[in-house]
């Protein structure tokens, strides 16, 4: 080989220098892509650190939503309860306090405390405190244990403060139970406004407790309900040392943290245990009570963690990837001189690109599943929000899986991995190559969906994927299953921004796996708060029948000419676990759209039959009955069932419809309503006259009675036109021999009327509310 131009000029060059020089080379670039690999990993975890503790912050914002608003429930159903209550004490024109001992201490006060708690599972007791702070009843005893609560705060607050109508006090133990109880009182004032006493509802503190421990959002959390002014109420973790007592600090950091724009979310020390935590805090609408859900930075960090160690497996692998390549590029330069050296430098170069390209993918990709991770989730949302802009529709899919927590518990981290990866090829499978799927970290995945013909082009993808995932895994051995459920937002529909989107489809995530997972759900502004109710509903009335929530009251019918109680009407109420008592007005809609009127009116069928047979009197019972339930096409057959069960005489069933019954499919509904005659029950037109029949009606069916609706008593004697159409309704069915009844019956003026213009019977409140019982010795009397 010839000599160097540099050995031959006298600079001493050799060849060995050229190599060592080389080899430094190869050294400082390999150290070069290690730095450039470990900024971007550096960069990456930090991006990524960043957005699990904003989806932590998330999570616990709606959990502390969700939480206020069963909390702001638990406290309504306790007022109702006492504002029930001081109503029947109001109504009882009790005047002093010995009257208040000698008319509240009674047996029958003590059942009607004991029937307003029956379904409020948090109530330990309520109870009735005299003026001088006497406890003269409560459902937990009867007689009632002579105690006085004069000491105690919850009396002696409202003592002290006659302008204070309610209070809730810091937790105490029960004096006769030593239970731990939250109390909330309610003044009592007599006609002329003097202090009687109280009505307290005590709740327990162990089953509040309890259920907040039911709903914690997982290891290292805590819930805790606090008094705005500092005094903490109840905690899961249940902490007894501080339950009841003021933290001076806690009052003003609340404050601090819902006059932010966070919506109450923030990071700091845990006034309990001394542990950096995330907050999430919200305030009760109609009381002085702040939700407070938290958990440790530490657990929310700890799925990163495994990331963590995840990237720096890659950048060691990385690093001795490096090394190995540098010595073996050095050997070869000490053979083979300048050459070598040449050849060298380009395999470092090709290593320097592969290099490049791993930690180009690391920055963009999942590395357990490989899908786009955050950062390119958000390139592609950009861009599909410009295809938006250009007139087309896109979707964005949030994806939970389904009891994949329960998976890592039982079967441990690595099949968990396993199955995020099996979940992967299946989401894979079901994508076009213009949609981009993301993993967003733990079990939560998202889909870009561009170029769409129609919104629900998105939940037919939905539906494919639930169908899809929710088959059985075979991983290792194990059969797992393990479902999910999706939330689906449009743009631009539901917005033009990528995070607003995200957020969005959050939410609709959130109502689908409040619905039950499994399923999908749409995007839907929440405009206010009855719709929020509504939907909930609706999920409740799917299981309520089945958790026999249904009951039957009854009001009398009576005869006007004699005064006896000829019969009674079934009216169907709704005892909700969580709402209390709710209306037919409220629920009966909501039925009839889902078709659940149709068990539902067979139930209350079947349960009047039942109770009327046992009655001693051998009164009438009415039924009414829904438009969908003659839709349903065998009402006849479900009739003469409930009949044949019951032994009920079918003299003694009146069938109530309305006239929308007659509006839909007239010959079959007549033809149906004639098989219903034939059974031998009566059938009444009910409402009459606020619908849109005509009186035609009356002429193509003889209905056995026709019931005027209320609106035209309620301005009876009052009203020349009310006088007029009650008249002529009276004389027409007269004429045509049907009976009449006048509902919404309230003074005597009314009955007189009515009882002098020859109408047959009346119902209403001047006879008698609806009750769920029935006094069976005033029915053989009667």
């Amino acid at each position: 080989m010839r000599p160097s131009l540099g050995s031959a000029s006298g600079t001493g060059d050799s060849p060995q220098d050229g190599t060592r020089r080389a080899a430094r080379r190869l050294v400082l670039a390999g150290l070069a892509i290690f730095a450039v690999a470990c900024i971007a990993a550096l960069l990456l975890l930090s991006n990524q650190r960043r957005h699990v503790l904003q989806d932590t912050e998330r999570e616990l914002a709606n959990q502390a939503l969700l939480l206020a608003s069963f909390t702001d429930n638990s406290f309504r159903s306790v007022e109702l309860v006492q504002d029930d209550l001081a109503r029947i004490i109001g109504d009882l024109g009790i005047r002093s306090v010995e009257e208040f001992n000698e008319r509240l201490a009674s047996r029958a006060i003590h059942q009607e405390l004991q029937a307003r708690v029956a379904a409020l599972p948090l109530i330990e007791a309520v109870f009735l405190t005299n003026a001088h702070g006497l406890t003269i009843a409560s459902t937990r005893a009867w007689p009632q244990p002579a105690f006085s609560i004069a000491d105690r705060p919850h009396f002696r607050v409202l003592l002290d403060n006659p302008d204070l109508d309610s209070y809730l006090a810091p937790p105490a133990r029960n004096v006769q139970t030593g239970t731990w109880n939250l109390y909330i009182t309610r003044r009592i004032r007599s006609a002329e406004g003097h202090f009687l006493g109280i009505v307290g509802v005590g709740l327990s503190l162990p089953r509040l407790e309890e259920f907040l421990g039911l709903v914690l959002p997982g290891p290292g959390a805590s819930i805790a309900i606090w008094r705005r002014d500092g005094y903490l109420l109840a905690r899961s973790p249940p902490v007894r040392d501080v339950i009841g007592s003021r933290m001076e600090d806690v009052a003003a950091a609340f404050q601090a943290m819902l006059v932010r724009s966070d919506n109450g979310v923030s990071r700091r020390v845990g006034a309990i245990d001394g542990e950096e935590r995330i907050f999430a805090v919200r305030v009760l609408t109609s009381y002085p009570v702040v939700v407070a859900v938290t958990r440790t930075v530490a657990e929310g960090l700890a799925h990163w963690r495994r990331e963590v160690a995840q990237v720096l497996a890659v950048l060691a692998c990385l690093a001795a990837g490096i090394a190995v390549t540098v010595l073996l590029r050095i050997r070869q330069l000490r053979g083979r001189h300048l050459l070598e050296q040449a050849r060298t430098e380009l395999r470092v170069l090709a290593s320097q690109r592969r290099a490049e390209a791993i930690i180009a993918h690391l920055a963009h990709h999942d590395a357990l599943t490989g899908l786009a991770n955050r950062v390119l989730l958000r390139t592609r949302l950009d861009e599909a929000m410009a295809r938006v802009r250009r007139g087309e529709t896109c979707a964005v899919l949030c994806l939970d899986l389904d009891n994949f927590k329960d998976v890592n518990d039982t079967l441990g981290h690595p099949v968990g991995d396993q199955l995020l990866q099996a979940v992967t090829e299946r989401l894979r499978a079901n994508m076009r190559e213009v949609d981009t799927v993301a993993r967003l970290g733990g079990d939560e995945f998202a889909v870009v969906q561009v170029a769409l013909s129609q919104g629900s082009d998105a939940g037919l993808l939905a539906q494919r994927l639930i169908d899809s995932l929710g088959a059985p895994y075979d991983i290792d051995g194990h059969h797992i299953v393990a479902g999910v459920s999706v939330g689906i937002a449009l743009a631009p529909h539901d917005g033009l921004d990528p995070d607003q989107l995200l957020r969005h489809a959050d939410l609709a995530l959130y109502r689908a796996k409040a619905a039950g997972r499994g399923c999908f759900r749409y995007y839907e502004p929440e405009m206010n708060a009855h719709a929020q109710l509504r939907r909930l509903l609706q999920l409740d009335l799917q299981r309520a029948l089945g958790a026999n929530e249904f009951v039957l009251h009854y009001q009398p019918q009576v005869d006007l000419a004699t005064g006896r109680v000829t019969g009674f009407e079934a009216l169907l109420r709704w005892h909700h676990p969580e709402r209390g008592l709710i209306t037919p007005e409220r629920f009966i809609p909501l039925a009839e759209e889902t078709r659940a009127i149709v068990p539902l009116g067979e139930w209350v069928l079947r349960q009047a039959c039942a109770e009327a047979s046992r009655w001693p009197g051998g009164q009438k019972v009415a039924v009414n009955l829904s438009p969908i339930q003659f839709a349903h096409g065998h009402l006849p057959s479900m009739v003469a069932t409930a009949l044949r069960l019951s032994g009920l005489v079918p003299a003694r069933l009146e069938l109530e419809i309305t006239e929308m019954v007659l509006l839909s499919d007239t010959e079959a509904t007549l033809a149906a309503l004639h098989e219903l005659q034939a059974l031998g029950v009566s059938i009444a037109l009910d409402d009459f006259g606020t619908g849109y029949a005509s009186l035609g009606y009356l002429q193509r069916f003889p209905f056995d009675r026709v019931k005027i609706d209320r609106s035209f008593i309620r301005r009876l004697g009052h009203s020349r036109e009310s006088d007029a159409i009650v008249r002529s309704v009276i004389e027409l069915c007269a004429a045509i021999n049907m009976a009449t009844t006048a509902e919404g019956v309230e003074t005597e003026e009314q009955c007189r009327i009515l009882r002098a213009g020859g109408c047959t019977a009346a119902q209403g409140y001047l006879f008698g509310r609806p009750s769920a019982t029935i006094d069976a010795a005033a029915l053989q009397q009667s």
